[in-house]
Protein backbone atom coordinates (compact mmCIF):
# COMPACT_ATOMS: atom_id res chain seq x y z
CA UNK A 1 0.00 0.00 0.00
CA UNK A 2 1.42 3.23 -1.16
CA UNK A 3 0.29 5.73 1.56
CA UNK A 4 -1.07 9.21 0.31
CA UNK A 5 0.27 11.71 3.35
CA UNK A 6 -0.08 15.25 4.33
CA UNK A 7 1.47 17.18 6.88
CA UNK A 8 0.09 20.71 7.82
CA UNK A 9 3.24 22.51 8.39
CA UNK A 10 3.47 26.57 10.03
CA UNK A 11 6.14 28.98 9.94
CA UNK A 12 7.00 30.60 13.08
CA UNK A 13 9.43 33.17 14.82
CA UNK A 14 12.42 31.39 15.76
CA UNK A 15 12.23 31.54 19.53
CA UNK A 16 15.88 31.06 20.20
CA UNK A 17 16.31 34.03 18.79
CA UNK A 18 13.71 35.68 20.88
CA UNK A 19 14.32 38.03 23.98
CA UNK A 20 11.79 39.41 26.55
CA UNK A 21 11.72 43.45 26.73
CA UNK A 22 12.01 44.08 30.36
CA UNK A 23 9.99 46.96 30.37
CA UNK A 24 6.76 46.04 28.98
CA UNK A 25 7.23 42.19 29.63
CA UNK A 26 6.62 40.88 25.46
CA UNK A 27 8.34 39.46 23.28
CA UNK A 28 10.86 40.61 20.66
CA UNK A 29 11.41 38.53 17.63
CA UNK A 30 14.38 38.75 15.80
CA UNK A 31 13.29 38.03 12.72
CA UNK A 32 14.64 34.19 12.29
CA UNK A 33 11.41 31.98 10.56
CA UNK A 34 11.58 28.44 11.16
CA UNK A 35 8.99 25.45 11.05
CA UNK A 36 7.23 25.06 14.34
CA UNK A 37 9.31 22.35 16.34
CA UNK A 38 6.05 20.08 16.63
CA UNK A 39 5.37 19.77 12.82
CA UNK A 40 9.15 19.02 12.21
CA UNK A 41 8.36 15.52 13.90
CA UNK A 42 5.29 15.28 11.46
CA UNK A 43 7.22 15.59 8.57
CA UNK A 44 9.57 13.76 9.91
CA UNK A 45 7.03 10.40 10.60
CA UNK A 46 5.76 11.00 7.27
CA UNK A 47 9.35 10.90 5.41
CA UNK A 48 9.76 7.67 7.33
CA UNK A 49 6.49 5.74 6.56
CA UNK A 50 7.72 7.33 3.04
CA UNK A 51 10.73 5.09 3.15
CA UNK A 52 9.35 1.95 5.18
CA UNK A 53 6.57 1.78 3.74
CA UNK A 54 6.13 3.61 0.31
CA UNK A 55 4.05 7.19 0.26
CA UNK A 56 3.36 10.24 -1.70
CA UNK A 57 3.65 12.83 0.85
CA UNK A 58 2.57 16.61 0.04
CA UNK A 59 3.31 19.17 2.50
CA UNK A 60 0.73 22.29 3.01
CA UNK A 61 1.31 25.28 4.85
CA UNK A 62 -1.25 28.38 5.19
CA UNK A 63 0.71 32.13 5.88
CA UNK A 64 2.46 34.81 4.51
CA UNK A 65 4.48 34.82 1.63
CA UNK A 66 7.39 34.18 3.17
CA UNK A 67 6.04 30.59 4.94
CA UNK A 68 7.03 29.22 0.79
CA UNK A 69 10.52 28.76 2.72
CA UNK A 70 8.88 26.10 5.00
CA UNK A 71 7.77 24.45 2.90
CA UNK A 72 10.89 23.96 0.98
CA UNK A 73 12.64 23.33 3.80
CA UNK A 74 10.25 20.11 4.15
CA UNK A 75 10.77 19.08 0.60
CA UNK A 76 14.50 19.23 1.34
CA UNK A 77 13.54 16.89 3.84
CA UNK A 78 11.74 14.45 1.52
CA UNK A 79 8.10 15.61 1.17
CA UNK A 80 7.57 15.40 -2.44
CA UNK A 81 5.06 18.12 -3.09
CA UNK A 82 4.44 21.38 -1.82
CA UNK A 83 1.29 23.90 -1.50
CA UNK A 84 0.99 27.29 0.27
CA UNK A 85 -2.37 28.99 0.96
CA UNK A 86 -1.35 32.30 0.88
CA UNK A 87 -3.02 34.51 3.67
CA UNK A 88 -2.14 38.08 4.64
CA UNK A 89 -0.42 36.66 8.30
CA UNK A 90 -0.26 33.97 10.82
CA UNK A 91 -2.44 35.54 13.18
CA UNK A 92 -5.57 34.08 11.99
CA UNK A 93 -8.67 33.16 13.76
CA UNK A 94 -7.56 29.11 14.18
CA UNK A 95 -11.71 28.36 13.02
CA UNK A 96 -11.05 30.46 9.96
CA UNK A 97 -7.86 28.42 9.10
CA UNK A 98 -8.82 24.98 9.76
CA UNK A 99 -11.83 25.79 7.13
CA UNK A 100 -9.00 26.50 4.72
CA UNK A 101 -6.68 23.96 4.93
CA UNK A 102 -10.26 21.33 4.95
CA UNK A 103 -10.93 23.03 2.16
CA UNK A 104 -7.83 22.00 0.41
CA UNK A 105 -7.63 18.51 1.77
CA UNK A 106 -11.01 17.84 1.34
CA UNK A 107 -11.51 15.01 -1.60
CA UNK A 108 -8.04 14.59 -2.01
CA UNK A 109 -7.53 10.95 -0.86
CA UNK A 110 -5.36 11.49 1.53
CA UNK A 111 -5.32 8.28 3.74
CA UNK A 112 -3.10 9.93 6.49
CA UNK A 113 -3.20 13.89 7.50
CA UNK A 114 -0.09 14.41 10.25
CA UNK A 115 0.01 17.63 12.19
CA UNK A 116 1.96 18.98 15.19
CA UNK A 117 0.36 18.88 18.56
CA UNK A 118 0.41 22.88 18.76
CA UNK A 119 2.39 25.63 17.40
CA UNK A 120 5.35 27.60 18.99
CA UNK A 121 4.38 31.11 18.84
CA UNK A 122 0.21 30.81 19.75
CA UNK A 123 0.37 26.96 20.82
CA UNK A 124 -3.29 26.85 20.66
CA UNK A 125 -3.29 23.39 19.25
CA UNK A 126 -6.90 23.60 18.02
CA UNK A 127 -6.09 23.42 14.08
CA UNK A 128 -5.91 19.24 14.34
CA UNK A 129 -8.77 19.06 16.04
CA UNK A 130 -10.66 21.57 13.88
CA UNK A 131 -9.39 20.44 10.28
CA UNK A 132 -10.78 16.75 11.66
CA UNK A 133 -14.04 17.79 12.46
CA UNK A 134 -14.58 19.78 9.01
CA UNK A 135 -13.31 16.47 7.56
CA UNK A 136 -15.52 14.44 9.46
CA UNK A 137 -12.60 12.55 10.49
CA UNK A 138 -11.18 10.79 13.68
CA UNK A 139 -8.31 12.80 15.28
CA UNK A 140 -5.85 11.52 17.81
CA UNK A 141 -2.92 13.84 19.81
CA UNK A 142 -0.09 13.64 21.62
CA UNK A 143 1.15 10.53 19.52
CA UNK A 144 5.03 9.92 20.42
CA UNK A 145 4.56 6.40 18.57
CA UNK A 146 3.20 5.16 15.59
CA UNK A 147 3.24 1.88 13.24
CA UNK A 148 1.47 1.61 10.17
CA UNK A 149 -0.21 -2.12 8.49
CA UNK A 150 -2.12 -2.06 5.37
CA UNK A 151 -5.13 0.89 6.41
CA UNK A 152 -4.66 0.31 10.45
CA UNK A 153 -2.40 2.84 12.22
CA UNK A 154 -1.43 1.77 15.99
CA UNK A 155 -0.01 4.76 17.60
CA UNK A 156 1.32 5.47 21.32
CA UNK A 157 -0.26 8.44 23.25
CA UNK A 158 1.55 10.49 25.78
CA UNK A 159 -0.90 11.39 28.60
CA UNK A 160 -1.20 12.63 31.65
CA UNK A 161 -1.09 9.00 33.68
CA UNK A 162 1.24 7.46 31.62
CA UNK A 163 1.01 6.21 28.27
CA UNK A 164 -2.25 4.61 26.24
CA UNK A 165 -2.47 2.42 23.14
CA UNK A 166 -4.73 4.01 20.14
CA UNK A 167 -5.58 1.53 17.01
CA UNK A 168 -7.34 3.30 14.21
CA UNK A 169 -7.96 2.58 10.31
CA UNK A 170 -7.25 5.63 7.64
CA UNK A 171 -8.21 8.11 6.64
CA UNK A 172 -7.03 10.02 10.35
CA UNK A 173 -5.63 12.75 11.44
CA UNK A 174 -2.74 12.39 14.02
CA UNK A 175 -1.46 14.56 15.89
CA UNK A 176 2.93 14.34 16.45
CA UNK A 177 4.41 15.35 19.61
CA UNK A 178 8.24 15.38 21.05
CA UNK A 179 9.56 12.04 21.15
CA UNK A 180 7.66 10.37 18.02
CA UNK A 181 11.05 10.44 16.05
CA UNK A 182 14.24 12.39 15.51
CA UNK A 183 14.19 14.86 13.08
CA UNK A 184 16.73 14.84 10.28
CA UNK A 185 18.26 17.64 8.72
CA UNK A 186 18.05 18.27 4.89
CA UNK A 187 20.53 17.37 3.50
CA UNK A 188 22.76 19.15 0.79
CA UNK A 189 21.36 16.34 -1.71
CA UNK A 190 18.09 17.21 -1.14
CA UNK A 191 18.33 20.99 -0.90
CA UNK A 192 18.53 20.57 -4.75
CA UNK A 193 16.14 18.47 -5.07
CA UNK A 194 13.83 20.27 -3.42
CA UNK A 195 14.45 23.12 -6.45
CA UNK A 196 12.78 20.66 -8.96
CA UNK A 197 9.53 19.67 -6.80
CA UNK A 198 6.67 20.95 -7.23
CA UNK A 199 5.42 23.89 -4.92
CA UNK A 200 2.38 25.63 -5.67
CA UNK A 201 0.86 28.75 -4.58
CA UNK A 202 -2.60 29.60 -4.28
CA UNK A 203 -4.01 32.72 -2.87
CA UNK A 204 -6.70 32.58 -0.26
CA UNK A 205 -8.90 35.89 1.03
CA UNK A 206 -9.46 34.75 4.31
CA UNK A 207 -11.09 38.76 5.37
CA UNK A 208 -13.77 37.29 7.96
CA UNK A 209 -14.70 37.68 10.54
CA UNK A 210 -13.28 35.97 13.22
CA UNK A 211 -14.40 34.67 16.58
CA UNK A 212 -11.53 34.90 18.57
CA UNK A 213 -8.73 38.11 18.29
CA UNK A 214 -5.08 36.93 19.35
CA UNK A 215 -2.80 39.27 21.29
CA UNK A 216 0.64 39.00 21.81
CA UNK A 217 2.13 36.66 24.64
CA UNK A 218 3.49 38.65 27.45
CA UNK A 219 5.69 37.93 30.78
CA UNK A 220 3.41 38.68 33.94
CA UNK A 221 5.40 40.71 36.54
CA UNK A 222 7.12 39.50 39.06
CA UNK A 223 6.55 40.67 42.21
CA UNK A 224 8.49 39.35 45.50
CA UNK A 225 8.13 40.38 49.23
CA UNK A 226 11.20 39.78 51.90
CA UNK A 227 12.57 40.74 55.27
CA UNK A 228 16.38 41.48 55.64
CA UNK A 229 17.84 41.46 58.48
CA UNK A 230 20.78 43.75 58.65
CA UNK A 231 23.66 45.02 61.36
CA UNK A 232 22.73 42.15 63.71
CA UNK A 233 24.95 39.34 65.36
CA UNK A 234 24.49 36.26 63.59
CA UNK A 235 23.04 34.65 66.26
CA UNK A 236 20.31 37.24 66.60
CA UNK A 237 19.80 36.86 62.64
CA UNK A 238 19.61 33.16 63.19
CA UNK A 239 16.49 33.16 66.09
CA UNK A 240 14.62 35.65 64.15
CA UNK A 241 14.52 33.70 61.28
CA UNK A 242 13.82 30.40 63.28
CA UNK A 243 11.24 32.53 64.84
CA UNK A 244 10.06 33.80 61.62
CA UNK A 245 10.08 29.98 60.39
CA UNK A 246 7.72 28.43 63.46
CA UNK A 247 5.29 31.62 63.09
CA UNK A 248 4.63 30.04 59.13
CA UNK A 249 4.35 26.82 60.36
CA UNK A 250 7.23 25.90 58.08
CA UNK A 251 9.58 24.41 60.83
Amino acid sequence: MTYQIAVLVKQVPDLNAMRIDSATGKPIYGGQMVISSYDDYAIEEAIKLKEVHGADVTVIAAGPAGAKDAVSRALAMGADKGILIEVAANDVDTRVLARVLADELAGAGFDLILTGQSSDDTGTGQIGPQVAEYLGLPSVSSVIGLEASGSTLSMVRDTEDGKQKVSVDTPVLVMASSGLNEPRYPSLKGIMAAKKKPLETRPVDVAQAQDIAWGEPFREERVATGTIIADVPAADAAAQLAAWLKEKKLV
